[in-house]
């Protein structure tokens, strides 16, 4: 059985999060939430990384085609993130 009793500071957390203790033991420990700013680091690592494939020995311009389709639709994941996080933030204020 999960212990429900969690240290007074982090009832905002906790708050925050909307899950119950009970249910997840580790929103005590402050385990939950996201790390946006790890996510937009890794996510234009890895844009980086698929259009860098365009430099390459193939021939064809299929594969040039789809690793940019690829890359594309990460950048426009990526800055939709962004407005999305940024609208959010000013919602709160």
């Amino acid at each position: 059985m999960a212990d429900t009793n969690v240290d007074p500071g982090l009832h905002r957390a906790i708050a925050r999060s909307k899950v119950d203790p009970a249910d997840e033991p580790s929103v005590g420990w402050g385990w939950h939430g996201e790390a946006p700013a790890v996510f937009q680091a890794a996510g234009w690592f890895f844009t980086v990384l698929v259009f860098a494939y365009l430099i390459g020995n193939h021939e064809g311009n299929v594969e040039n085609l789809w690793i940019l389709g690829i890359g594309l639709t990460l950048v426009f994941l990526l800055v939709r993130y962004n407005i999305d996080t940024r609208k959010e933030r000013k919602r709160r204020i």
